[in-house]
């Protein structure tokens, strides 16, 4: 029988994405989600507790927005002068001119790790916000620390077709990851047509799915649901909420003996 993970992104984000995915945990119409440790306040954690009946729970690595969980001082060049994370690009940039520090990398990957630890929520998985962990250079450091701290599966970026420039980028960044996710589980393929379109129906994931499967039987559909659309975000999560709320995926899925499975299942 073919395997399919939902996996929501972004747990702990804001408010409007943390109450989607427990909403659909809850429901049993998810599989996984991935938590932003940094970000997600302690009633998001505690609330993991409960769901874990449902859904298997990873970290979704962030070292680009918000601030950090380890000391300023312990992670001086990930941080502005306000003790933000760098976005994206400006973190790239600066590893790649030697302006980060790898230690202090493996300092808060460690305590986003330990936060998760402390709240008893298992790591089943890692994937990383905005695919930190598929950038060039920096991805390989990144993924190396993760396996030395104990992860053991980990998103793969499949190519997707109709992206624009953002996703041509993470095309190229998938294949030239690959070196780097050696000795990792991964599903087959990974499905990422609700942030490409942006819009959630079900002739996309049927689309989708079709595509994904041809690589193998297990397959991880990426969704980003919420309760509300971010202003700074070209995601449009209400749409994929509302998606996820539908009895016509399950029904498609039963029809085409697709067993849906959690992350620490593979």
């Amino acid at each position: 029988m073919r395997r399919l993970i939902i996996n929501c992104d972004d747990y702990g984000w804001d408010a409007p994405a943390t109450a989607a995915i427990q909403e659909l945990a809850a429901q049993g119409r998810i599989s996984s989600t991935t938590v932003m440790s940094n970000l997600a306040t302690d009633a998001d954690l505690r609330a993991l507790g409960p769901l874990q009946a449902h859904i298997s729970t990873g970290l979704h690595l962030n070292l680009i927005d918000g601030a950090p969980l380890s000391r300023a001082s312990a992670v001086r060049t990930l941080i502005d002068a306000d003790g933000q994370f760098f976005k994206g690009q400006l973190l790239l940039a600066r590893f790649l001119s030697g302006r980060v520090r790898v230690s202090e990398l493996e300092t808060e990957v460690v305590a986003q790790l330990a936060r998760l630890a402390r709240f008893d929520v298992p790591v089943s998985h890692a994937d990383s916000h905005q695919h930190q962990h598929l950038y060039p250079a920096l991805g390989p450091v990144l993924t190396s620390i993760l396996r030395r701290h104990g992860i053991r599966r980990l998103r793969r970026w499949s190519t997707q077709p109709g992206y624009a420039l953002r996703g041509q980028l993470l095309n190229a960044f998938g294949v030239a990851s690959r070196y780097g996710l050696r000795g990792f589980q991964s599903p087959n393929a990974l499905v990422a047509d609700f942030s490409a379109a942006q819009d959630a129906t079900l002739p996309l994931f049927i689309q989708g799915l079709a595509r994904a499967f041809r690589r193998g039987p297990v397959v991880e559909f990426m969704t980003h649901p919420g309760l509300t659309n971010r202003e700074t975000s070209y995601l449009n999560r209400v749409a994929e909420y509302e998606f996820w709320r539908d009895g016509a995926w399950p029904e498609y899925l039963v029809e085409n003996e697709i067993e849906l499975v959690r992350y620490n299942e593979l």
